[in-house]
């Protein structure tokens, strides 16, 4: 019944609401449980008072009876001769006779089953003082019942005196089972409480389960819109928090799904405005760089012209050198509009699970030899787990970058990569990732290069077209990854990639 609130925290709305409406049902319960015990205990006390004043007229009689038979002096020294001598006392029916003699002795008892019998025949366990301090005067009644074989009774002792009123003969007992109400009387006020108790704390857990219920209710759309701007914040626009209440709460819902929906169309309006932008910019820069080599071809093959009606002297000098330079513009031209092909027309991702070492092995066989004066160091995580990605298009990305350190290290220098386990503390949980980091000793870059690094068509190379980085963020980026680029002006660059593990894919598919 209550198996979720084992883990609820009472700082949560969902304890808090708990507690407030517990209290809310506490509060009258324990109101209305001690007003019942009050009029109830109230009955109990005056019926008691009832009855011990019926006690009292009952035990009048006893004390006659009692009075009467140790007024006797010779009932001592008849029992002695005769125990039959007691039965001549004709006691009321439901009464016991028990005598004593002076040194305490039962000499008699009326009914021995029922009450007063030999074992418990001593005075001091029916409550009454000993011979040796037994009053002469008046009778003596126990402060209390008296309680044998389940049954209470009530006792009146007299002493019997000789006739001078000096030497105490015996003792003389008279006594009455109590009625079964009476003495139950305590045990009813005892049952009452715990009744009483039980029923309360029955209806505290009944009061908790149902608040329970009531703030389930309360707390799990809250909790569903929580999560949905959670998933908003992480970027999922296609998230629809669906419930099925009719209060407050729902309208609430329905205007975030509203909102998540304008925010969705709002958003692919932006990318295609960017993508536009972006296409509007790559054919500005495209056109411009068209536009270089053209004009020395044009003016080769026009100073060609003009030479091959003179035919002056150095002729084939100047057709080497103009026919070189028209090869290396149209070479220039061929590689220009083979990248922007290449970036235009990239193949779809096929993520597969896949060994990212492997990868990286791959890419550094693929670059072949590398120059003399390059050292290439590798350190690998063992057992690195699979990761989701398209094994060729990353194998591309990491030889751009493997190309580019080596172009950065003209003089010589160090190219170093690592694989590790990355785990990254987020609100939600933790995410691991598996980095890969590419740091090399060459140029480095400067501040304001570095905020144009991923820019379509920036390149930092004479005759680059400036779009290998944009084509490796775009692979990294469609396989969830991310890349970080750290680098300074004369001390190398070090381009850290990170990739989502899957511990779910993993687990099912190794």
């Amino acid at each position: 019944m209550f198996l979720g609130l084992k883990n609820l925290s009472a700082t949560s709305l969902k304890g808090k609401l708990i507690l407030v409406f517990a209290l809310v049902s506490l509060i009258p319960t324990v109101v209305l449980i001690l007003v019942s015990y009050l009029i109830i205990a109230q009955g109990i006390s005056r019926w008691e008072i009832m009855t011990n004043e019926l006690n009292k007229l009952r035990i009048l009689p006893m004390i006659e009876n009692v009075r009467g038979i140790a007024s006797d002096p010779h009932v001592i020294d008849g029992l002695k001769r005769n125990t039959e001598f007691a039965v001549d006392y004709n006691l009321p029916e439901g009464y016991v006779l028990a005598i004593y003699n002076k040194t305490g002795k039962l000499l008699f008892n009326s009914n021995a089953e029922a009450l007063l019998y030999n074992k418990l025949a001593s005075l001091e366990n029916l409550g009454l003082p000993p011979v040796s301090h037994f009053p002469i005067v008046g009778p003596i009644l126990p402060k209390e019942p008296i309680k044998l074989n389940n049954k209470e009774f009530t006792l009146v002792a007299n002493a019997c005196i000789s006739e001078d009123y000096k030497t105490l003969l015996g003792i003389v007992i008279v006594g009455k089972i109590i009625p079964s109400a009476i003495s139950d009387i305590k045990n009813m006020r005892r049952g009452i409480i715990a009744i009483l108790g039980l029923v309360a704390v029955s209806i505290f857990l009944i009061a908790l389960w149902i608040s329970s219920l009531i703030a389930k209710e309360i707390t799990e759309p809250i909790n569903k819109l929580v999560l949905g701007t959670r998933e908003l914040a992480g970027g999922n626009l296609d998230y629809i928090v669906d419930i099925t209440t009719t209060d407050e709460v729902r309208i609430l819902a329905d205007s975030f799904n509203e909102m998540t929906e304008r925010l969705r169309k709002n958003s692919e309006e932006l990318k295609r405005i960017e993508k536009s932008a972006a296409w509007r910019e790559v054919a500005q820069k495209l056109a411009h760089e068209i536009k270089n080599p053209l004009t020395p071809i044009q003016l080769s093959a026009e100073r060609l012209k003009r030479r091959y009606y003179s035919k002056p002297e150095g002729y084939e000098q100047i057709l080497n050198e103009c026919t070189d330079t028209i090869v290396d513009e149209v070479e220039r031209l061929r590689r220009l509009l083979d990248e922007f092909s290449q970036f235009a027309r990239m193949p779809a991702i096929k993520p597969v699970l896949t060994d990212i070492n492997g990868v990286i092995k791959d890419s550094i066989r693929f670059y072949g030899e590398y120059p003399e004066n390059i050292e290439l160091l590798s350190q690998y995580e063992d057992n690195l787990p699979y990761v989701m990605i398209d094994p060729d298009q990353t194998k591309r990305a990491f030889f751009n970058i493997i190309k580019n350190a080596v172009e950065a290290m003209p003089d010589g220098g160090k190219l170093m990569i690592n694989t590790t386990i990355k785990e990254i503390e987020t609100e939600q949980n933790i995410e691991k990732y598996v980095e890969i980091e590419f740091a090399d000793t060459g140029t480095g870059m400067s501040k304001e290069d570095m905020s144009n690094l991923f820019t379509p068509h920036f390149s930092m190379k004479k005759g680059g077209a400036g779009l290998g980085l944009t084509i490796v963020k775009k692979i990294i980026d469609d396989q969830g990854g991310n890349i970080d680029v750290i680098s300074e002006e004369g001390k190398g660059t070090n381009i850290v990639i990170r990739i989502p593990i899957s511990e779910e894919l993993n687990s099912a598919g190794r």
